[in-house]
């Protein structure tokens, strides 16, 4: 049987944690309030695939504005 250790479940905390508040901050800028506030509800409500969805929406958008 698979054993998660107290560590892992740290490590694991940790880097969810900071995905979801790389996603929040990357929400908020450059974002008008409606839309951050979408983007928050979202990554708050489903914290991992709203995380991970605003972080490549937030690149992707990016690199075609800059090909534009």
């Amino acid at each position: 049987m698979l054993m998660i250790g107290p560590f892992a479940i740290v490590v694991l905390a940790v880097l969810f944690l900071s995905l979801v508040v790389t996603a929040l901050v990357l929400a908020s800028k450059n974002k008008s309030n409606m839309r951050f506030l979408i983007w928050g509800v979202f990554i708050l409500s489903v914290p991992f695939v709203g995380a991970v969805t605003c972080i490549i929406s937030h690149y992707f958008g990016r690199k075609v504005m800059e090909r534009a």
